[in-house]
C-alpha cells in the first residue's frame, strides 16, 4: 500500500515515477538498535538506518510545539486550526530556512541528548561529537521548494568522512507531504563518490581576479555579493542535479522513503544521494538535520563554534583548476 501511495508523489509538479518499481520503502533497523556491530553492518550495506519511534515522543512534541509557536508569530501558521497541526496560512510567510534553532532548549534536547546520543554512542562505539550548527527545514505546501538531489559530503567534507546525518521529522509526514527520500545504493556508486563526491562547495578557482574579490570581502568582513559570486568559477554548486526525476533515471535505483511519524529518526552516511518530493498537503513540513561523529576524529571547522563560518566568506578556499 505504501509504495502505491508513492505513485502520487511529484517533483516540481511532475510525476516522480511511472510505476511501483521506481519506489521502495525504507528498511527499518529498530530491531537491531541495541547492537552497535549490527548497526554498522547495516549502514555499510544500506547506507542508512531508519529507526521508527527511537526518539522520545514527548520531547519531540515539545520541540514541535515551540517551532510552530515561532512560525505562528511569523505569520506562517493558520490559527483557525489547532496549533500542533501546523496548517499553513494562505498568503502567509513561507519557504526559506528560518533560524528556528537559536535559544531553543526543547529542540536541543531532542537532537543532542537522550536517545539520539545514546544511539550514536552505540553505533560509533565511542565518545560522540556533533556540529554546533543545526540545520532546520521549513517546507510549505506547493511544488516550488523540494530538496534537490545531493550528497552531504560536498558541504561538510573538511573533517572526517565518517560523519553521519540525522534527519529528524518534527511531525507526522505521510507520503504526500514530501518527506526525505534516499536513492537506493547510491552510496555504492564509485564513479559518483570519486567525482561529484570529492567536490567542495566553498572552493573556487583561484585566478588573480578571484583572489582580489575574495580578499576585499574578507577585509570588509562580509559575504560575497551575487555579482561577485557570479565572477568566480566554483568547484561545485552543491546539488548534484536540480531534478530528482532525471537523477534517478541516470543513476538507477529506487527512491526510498517512509510514512514518517513524530519520534522517528533517519540516519545516513555522507555519500547517500537524497532529496525530497513536493508537499501536497495544506500543512507545513518541518524537520531538522544534524551531524554526528566520533569525538576523536577531525571536525569540519565550518560548522564548529558559537559563530561558525558556515558557507560565509571565512569558509572560502582557492584552488588550482
Amino acid at each position: 500500500m505504501g509504495v502505491e501511495k508513492m505513485l502520487d508523489s511529484t517533483y516540481r509538479g511532475n510525476r516522480l515515477g511511472q510505476s511501483i518499481d521506481d519506489f521502495g520503502e525504507l528498511r527499518p533497523s529498530i530491531d537491531i538498535v541495541d547492537s552497535g556491530e549490527a548497526l554498522r553492518e547495516r549502514m555499510e550495506e544500506d547506507g542508512y538506518l531508519y529507526l521508527p519511534g527511537l526518539l522520545d515522543k514527548g520531547e519531540a512534541v515539545e520541540a514541535r510545539r515551540e517551532i510552530l509557536s515561532r512560525l505562528s508569530r511569523m505569520g506562517a501558521v493558520d490559527t483557525d486550526y489547532p496549533p500542533l497541526e501546523g496548517v499553513h496560512k494562505p498568503g502567509g510567510k513561507s519557504g526559506g530556512h528560518y533560524d528556528l534553532t537559536r535559544n531553543n532548549p526543547s529542540l536541543m534536547q531532542v537532537l543532542y541528548s537522550g536517545p539520539m546520543i545514546q544511539f550514536y554512542q552505540s553505533f560509533l562505539g565511542g565518545l560522540v561529537a556533533h556540529f554546533d550548527y543545526t540545520w532546520f527545514r521549513v517546507k510549505p505546501p506547493g511544488v516550488s521548494s523540494p530538496t534537490t538531489p545531493h550528497y552531504d559530503i560536498v558541504y561538510m567534507g573538511r573533517g572526517t568522512t565518517n560523519l553521519y546525518t540525522s534527519w529528524t521529522p518534527l511531525g507526522d509526514m505521510p507520503y504526500e507531504m514530501g518527506g526525505l527520500m534516499l536513492l537506493e545504493n547510491s552510496h555504492r556508486n564509485a564513479d559518483l563518490r570519486n567525482g561529484y563526491g570529492q567536490t567542495d562547495v566553498d572552493k573556487y578557482c583561484n585566478d588573480q581576479e578571484a583572489e582580489q574579490i575574495v580578499e576585499v570581502a574578507r577585509k570588509e568582513n562580509r559575504d560575497l555579493t551575487p555579482s561577485e559570486r557570479a565572477k568566480l568559477q566554483w568547484n561545485s554548486s552543491g546539488a548534484y542535479s536540480s531534478d530528482a526525476i532525471s537523477t534517478r533515471a541516470e543513476l538507477g535505483g529506487r527512491w526510498l522513503t517512509a510514512d514518517y511519524k513524530l519520534g522517528d529518526l533517519l540516519v545516513f552516511c555522507m555519500y547517500m544521494m537524497h532529496a525530497s518530493s513536493d508537499n501536497l498537503t495544506n500543512r507545513i513540513r518541518i524537520s531538522s538535520d544534524s551531524r554526528y561523529q566520533l569525538a576523536s576524529e577531525a571536525q569540519d571547522p565550518r560548522w564548529i563554534g558559537t559563530d561558525p563560518p558556515a558557507h560565509g566568506i571565512r569558509a572560502k578556499e582557492g584552488m588550482v583548476c
